[in-house]
């Protein structure tokens, strides 16, 4: 067997058994710095809309009424009960697919 340590004290290199099957390892002594992802700027979750949002869908006739039932994925997942006004004043993506002229407006599914 034999033993080596790095210049800076911090890790060993440890050989052991025969010549012909050693095994070697490495141990490290002292623990690494830690990453710069600390460096990272922390995330800011913006206040929530929601309230504005629902007063917003109060009394709009441009919004469509009534729940759909979206249904998902391979195996056919539903989602029921889902409010199309409160979709429609939450994202811009609903607000068109649920807009005049559109067949999902008055549908009660959408797969």
């Amino acid at each position: 067997g034999g033993v080596a340590m790095s210049a800076d004290g911090s890790t060993l290199l440890v050989r052991s058994g025969a010549p012909s099957s050693a095994l070697l390892c490495l141990v490290c002594l002292v623990p690494p710095p830690p990453p710069d992802a600390f460096a990272f700027a922390p995330i800011v979750v913006p206040p929530s809309t929601l309230p504005a949002d629902l007063k917003k869908a109060r009394g709009d006739a441009t919004l469509p009424q009534g729940m759909v039932t979206f249904v998902v994925g391979r195996g056919r997942q539903r989602l029921e009960h889902v409010s199309k006004n409160v979709l429609c004043v939450r994202s811009d993506y609903f607000r068109t697919m649920f807009g005049a002229g559109m067949k999902e407006r008055d549908a009660a599914e959408v797969t």
